[in-house]
């Protein structure tokens, strides 16, 4: 079969399979769904090689790797030890380490303790409450208004006797010491809602919507980073306690630490189990989440809830699933710093202990489904690609990335990584070669020697 960009559609996605065809991948915005001819490695090698090597991407950096993990076989690979910027692919290192070292049934504790008796509905002291970094008190985890989470924190004190509270609201020790944002993140990203910094009392996943005027008599919701995250926590409780009715004497104070490491508890509040929480960092790749689990990393397998812990701790992880420390430079969690360094062979060789883990199925049902959830939920649509690939998306400046499972027409999941820096092309001609890849994979069985 002969192969070679066509007409207009090669500027688009730097090349798509002449059997697709241009006019169908024009209208529609992807590759049209291709027969079930079986393409020869070679075959398929070209039509790769043919999309990534394209003029509109001459300044491009492609790393390309698709294997066959039951055969042991290589379909594709281009530059796939070499290291690229991997945006939020770096989730997919840190979704894997936490399902590992915590388990799917591991959760976020948010203790509420007393610094006094509790008599005759009052509570003669400060209410004390220890965070964990819990990432669900959110609107996407409390049927869709974060504040149902304080109503419930107010009646789990009125239930335990306390109506009133003679001192103040004040915070327990910190579990997480450090720096609330990520080493490498830009500082035109903190204002926004995906940019926003995490710590151990928080809140709808770190944003708020302000009424923002637009120009005299209009107005609109402008979705923004909330920049003091314990104090968004507190001013959330405490408007929960009017609501409730639960009155307090004192004032609410996130500056100042309780003394004493014993308090006697009240009650405490836990967080859905992680299988739901990481299916919540995926599928629309939700940086705080990300972030708190990556501290949470450091904590619990570190010593210490510092991003530096939760490095070593990823690191440590990575080596013992055999991957060379040449392949993997580790910042953060969530992918946003520009300091994040992955090879697709790393990617590769962490879909595969997920393929092989007693966890894959939650794990595969968390990532994006093409044409149905998630980051790709618009991509793919209409072809043999919808439904089936399941992969991780990643986007920052000059990085574009997807990596995944996708099955082929006779039952084989392949495994793949496409990591794309350093382009000019929009992000769409990415995706474009992406998803064209993608849906001749998924149309065909797997390609043949």
């Amino acid at each position: 079969m002969a192969l070679r960009p066509v007409g207009n559609c090669a500027a688009l996605a730097g090349a798509l399979l002449l059997a697709a065809g241009c006019a169908a991948a024009a209208v529609s915005g992807a590759p049209a769904p291709i027969g079930p001819t079986p393409l020869s490695v070679t075959a398929f090698t070209r039509l790769v090689d043919s999309m990534v090597l394209a003029p509109a991407f001459a300044n491009a950096h492609w790393g390309v790797l698709i294997v066959d993990p039951t055969a042991g076989d290589t379909l594709y690979s281009r530059n796939a030890g070499k290291l690229f910027m991997p945006a939020s692919n770096q989730k997919l290192l840190t979704g894997a380490t936490a399902l590992t070292l915590l388990g799917p049934d591991y959760r976020f504790r948010t203790q509420f303790s007393a610094a006094g008796r509790i008599t005759n509905g009052a509570l003669n002291g400060d209410l004390i409450v220890t965070g964990s970094g819990d990432p669900t008190f959110s609107d996407t985890m409390w049927n869709g208004d974060h504040r149902n989470a304080f109503r419930a924190m107010a009646d789990s004190l009125l239930a335990h006797g306390v109506q009133h509270i003679t001192g103040s609201l004040l915070r327990g020790s910190t579990p997480f010491p450090d720096n609330a944002c990520g080493y490498g993140w830009e500082l035109d990203d903190l204002d926004e809602a995906y940019g926003a910094c995490v710590q151990d009392l928080f809140v709808n996943e770190g944003y708020t919507r302000v009424a923002r005027a637009r120009f005299p008599g209009d107005t609109v919701m402008t979705v923004v980073a909330i920049r003091d995250p314990r104090g968004a926590f507190f001013g959330a409780l405490r408007s929960a306690f009017v609501e409730r009715g639960v009155t307090m004497a004192g004032y609410v104070d996130t500056l100042r630490v309780a003394s004493g490491t014993r308090l006697p508890p009240i009650f405490a509040m836990r967080s859905p189990p992680l299988s739901a929480i990481v299916k919540r960092m995926m599928k629309p790749s939700q940086n705080q989440v990300a972030e708190l689990l990556y501290k949470t990393l450091g904590r619990e397998k570190g010593g210490a809830g510092t991003a530096d812990s939760a490095r070593r701790v990823v690191e440590r992880q990575l080596r013992a699933w055999g991957i060379d420390t040449l392949g993997f430079a580790v910042r953060d969690g969530s992918g946003m710093s520009r300091h994040d360094f992955i090879a697709p062979n790393t990617i590769i060789r962490v879909l595969d202990v997920m393929r092989r883990s007693e966890h894959f199925t939650l794990w595969y049902d968390a990532l994006p489904i093409a044409g149905v959830d998630g980051t790709i939920a618009s991509r793919m649509r209409g072809t043999p690609a919808q439904g089936n690939v399941h992969a991780k998306t990643g986007t920052v400046d000059k990085a574009r990335s997807l990596s995944g499972y996708v099955t082929t027409t006779d039952g084989r999941l392949l495994e793949f990584s496409f990591l794309c820096n350093n382009f000019t092309t929009p992000n769409r001609a990415v995706e474009q070669v992406q998803d064209a890849i993608l849906v001749s994979l998924a149309g065909r069985p797997r390609p043949t020697k």
